[in-house]
């Protein structure tokens, strides 16, 4: 996989320090290929297993109102 040579610069426009030079010095390292297809498989049994998402803001936020429906109206 390729990737650009910088992901994001933060600092444009400020003179590079000794710590850029040595960052800027390093091989990016790329995992094997084992590895990547264990971290996907194990993320997509947890997604298995976790409940649908609610299709509405508002099912969130009505599962933190506490309801006591034995009491009278107020």
């Amino acid at each position: 996989m390729q990737y650009p040579q910088r992901f994001m610069c933060l600092d444009d426009g400020l003179p590079e320090d000794e710590l850029d030079h040595l960052f800027n010095r390093l091989q990016q390292v790329e995992p094997p290929q084992a590895l990547v297809e264990r971290i996907l498989t194990s993320i997509s049994q947890i997604s298995q297993h976790m409940p649908p998402m609610s299709s509405s803001p508002w099912d969130k936020l009505d599962g933190l109102v506490v309801r006591n429906e034995s009491c009278g109206a107020s």
